[in-house]
C-alpha cells in the first residue's frame, strides 16, 4: 500500500486524473490525502467530486474553503462568487449525495504520523481542544438542520483564539484557521486576511503562521495546501502542496512513504 498527499484540486480533473496515472494509482491498495478544495474555479469540478465519491474509500479528505463554499452555494446562503463555476455541480441529479458526503469531511485529519488540514493548524491552540472542536463541527455538519449552523459560520471574526469563547466562536475560528489561515500578525497572532501574498513580499507585522510557536504536543508533520502564492515546501514538520494548478501552474502530489514527488502541468487541451 502506498499513500499519496495531494494539492488542491480545484476542479482541474484532467490534471488530477493524469496525475494519478503518474503516480499509478491503485483505489483497491493505495490511499489518497486530499488537503481540501476539491471544487470551484476549475472547469470540471462535478467529475472531480465524483470521481472522489466514487473512490471514497481510498480517499482521506479535509474540508477546503471552496468546499465550505460549495455547501453554502447549494443552500442559497451566499452570493455568487465571480470565479464560480459551480452550476453544473449545482443542477447534477446527484448533487444530495455529493453534499451529504462533503458533509461528513472533517476540518482536520491525523493519523500517527501526519497532521492534515487544508490551510494548516493554528499554533496557538492546543491540539485536543482542536480536535475537540473538530468533532463538535463534524456533528452540526452532519445534522438535520446544518444549513443554520453553515449562515452562522461565515466572516472574519473572532479573528484571534481564546479558551474563553464562546462554543459557537470557537467552532468559527477553528473553521476559518483550519481554511483560510496563511499570515498572522506578530503582536497577538491574530488570523490575517489581507495578504495573500509570497512570503519573501510580505508586510513586517506579519508572520507565517507555521513560523510561530506551536503547542508542544504536536509531534507530527502537518499536510496542508490552500497557499498557490507559498507554493511547494517540504521541511522536516511541514509539506505545502497547493502549487497553483488552477491557476496555470501545477498539480502536487507526494507519496508519504518515501516523499518523493510527482507534478503535472496545468494545460487546456
Amino acid at each position: 500500500m502506498a499513500r499519496y498527499a495531494i494539492g488542491d484540486i480545484q476542479g482541474c480533473y484532467k490534471q488530477f486524473m493524469e496525475l494519478l496515472q503518474l503516480i499509478d494509482f491503485n483505489p483497491s491498495k493505495d490511499v489518497l490525502y486530499l488537503v481540501g478544495d476539491l471544487v470551484n474555479r476549475g472547469p470540471n469540478s462535478l467529475e472531480v467530486l465524483k470521481w472522489v465519491y466514487k473512490n471514497q474509500d481510498s480517499v482521506i479528505t479535509v474540508l477546503g474553503n471552496h468546499d465550505i463554499y460549495l455547501l453554502a452555494r447549494f443552500n442559497h446562503l451566499v452570493k455568487l462568487d465571480n470565479d464560480d463555476t459551480l452550476s453544473d455541480v449545482i443542477r447534477d441529479k446527484n448533487i444530495n449525495k455529493y453534499i451529504d458526503w462533503l458533509r461528513s469531511c472533517p476540518l482536520v485529519y491525523h493519523d500517527n504520523q501526519y497532521i492534515m488540514a487544508h490551510a494548516g493548524i493554528y499554533p496557538q491552540m492546543d491540539f485536543n481542544e482542536l480536535l475537540h472542536i473538530n468533532h463538535s463541527v463534524s456533528n452540526h455538519l452532519q445534522s438535520a438542520d446544518y444549513t443554520q449552523f453553515i449562515e452562522s459560520i461565515f466572516g472574519n471574526k473572532p479573528n484571534y483564539w481564546s479558551s474563553d469563547l464562546s462554543s459557537l466562536k470557537k467552532m468559527k475560528f477553528a473553521i476559518n484557521s483550519c481554511t483560510r489561515m496563511r499570515f498572522l500578525e506578530r503582536d497577538g497572532f491574530a488570523l490575517d486576511y489581507r495578504y495573500k501574498g509570497d512570503l519573501a513580499n510580505m508586510p513586517e507585522h506579519l508572520t507565517p503562521w507555521f513560523h510561530t510557536p506551536f503547542d508542544p504536543s504536536i509531534n507530527k508533520k502537518i499536510i496542508f495546501g490552500h497557499w498557490a502564492a507559498l507554493g511547494f515546501f517540504h521541511e522536516e514538520c511541514y509539506i505545502s502542496l497547493d502549487t497553483g494548478c488552477v491557476w496555470g501552474r501545477k498539480l502536487t502530489a507526494m507519496n508519504l512513504e518515501n516523499y518523493e514527488l510527482a507534478q503535472i502541468a496545468y494545460s487546456n487541451d
